[in-house]
Parts: structure tokens; sequence; C-alpha cells
């Protein structure tokens, strides 16, 4: 089965086209996804998301919806699932977005296949260019992929999910021993200061 046969996969808009400028009379203001938007968990990262000013509005088909899926086109191919909460967003040139067949295909699997070392290796075979290294939409659409039925899917997705969020939390409890650590120690060399003033 391919990618296509999932999915339907455009490439997103070339924002350059549509941008606002001073003598323009209507703008409308959008939130814009951007490289910087793609956690390697397939989760979208809204504080780094931009603003773009369009000089009119843009077609619905540039701007995601809840339950597709983006992928970079640009190395490294990283996949991202859109939730409700990030539905509106402008879809830039150097993104694809799909949206999927839920009849045949679970979105968040989807990405969570897109992320897997099996596809990343898929995928480089179809990278091309020198200096920025791409892939093209029709090599996407043309990507083999293998489906597990959309019971066992939504299984896997359900673990995955605990999985990140168990990880996310140790990260962040890491964080927080590290801060701890380093707060206590600064206090150590201050007492240490303090009774070698006195």
């Amino acid at each position: 089965m391919r990618l296509k046969d999932v999915s339907i996969i455009r490439t997103g808009l070339v924002t350059a086209r549509k941008k606002a400028s001073a003598v323009d009379s209507e703008i409308i203001s959008y939130k814009a996804v951007t490289l910087k938007s793609f956690n390697t968990n397939g989760s979208l990262i809204v504080d780094n998301l931009d603003t773009f000013v369009s000089k009119e509005k843009i077609k619905e088909t540039y701007l995601t919806q809840t339950n597709d899926v983006l992928i970079r086109l640009r190395e490294p191919n990283i996949a991202v699932f859109i939730d409700t909460d990030n539905s509106g967003l402008v879809i830039p040139s150097f993104v694809a977005s799909l949206r999927v067949d839920e009849t045949k295909v679970c979105s968040k699997f989807l990405t969570y296949y897109l992320n897997s070392t099996t596809a990343k290796r898929a995928l480089n075979n179809f990278i091309t260019g020198t200096a920025i290294n791409m892939i093209k939409t029709k090599e996407l659409e043309d990507l083999q992929i293998k489906l597990p039925s959309l019971e066992e899917q939504k299984k896997i997705v359900e673990f995955l999910d605990l999985t990140n969020k168990e990880i996310d939390l140790l990260r962040s409890l890491k964080n927080e021993k590290e801060k701890y650590y380093s707060e206590v120690f600064n206090n150590i060399l201050k007492m240490e200061q303090s009774s070698e003033q006195n």
C-alpha cells in the first residue's frame, strides 16, 4: 500500500505570494507552522509557531485541519499530528499536509509510523538536493507503508502516547533535579563565602 492510497497529500502555500505589504488595504493575520514547530515525538511545538500576515483570505487547503498529519519536506523529515487546538494554521511550502482517510488509517498512528526508523530509511532514498536536502511530494505519495488493522493501530497509539508522557515526565523530573542540585551547590558556596568573610 502507498501513502497516497490512505491520504490526500498536498504541498503547503508559497507564503511570499500572499504576504501583505504596507500598501495592501486588507490584511488577515494567521498563525503559521515553521521548521522549528516539529517535535520528534510527533507533536506540534506551539511556542515555535510564527505569525503570518496575508493580503487575502487563505484557502482551506493551505490551513491545518484536525487529524491532519504534517511532514517536513526538508531534512530531518519529521511528522506531526494536528489536534483540534491546532487547526487553522498556515501550512508553508516546505511542509506537506496529509489528509488521512480515517477508515483506513489512524492519523496519529501514521504520524508515529512516518517518524519510525523504517519510514526514515525509506524516505532517505527519495532525498534530493545538495544545499538543501528535500523530498518531493510525488515520492512521498509513492512511499510504501505496511499497516496493521485499525484496532491494532489504535492500541499502538495508546501505548506510544503513554510512553511519550512517561518520557516527558522523566525529562521534566531530570530538569527539576538539575535545577535543585545547582541551587543547593550555589547555596553551599554562598555559605562558605559568608563564613570566610566573618
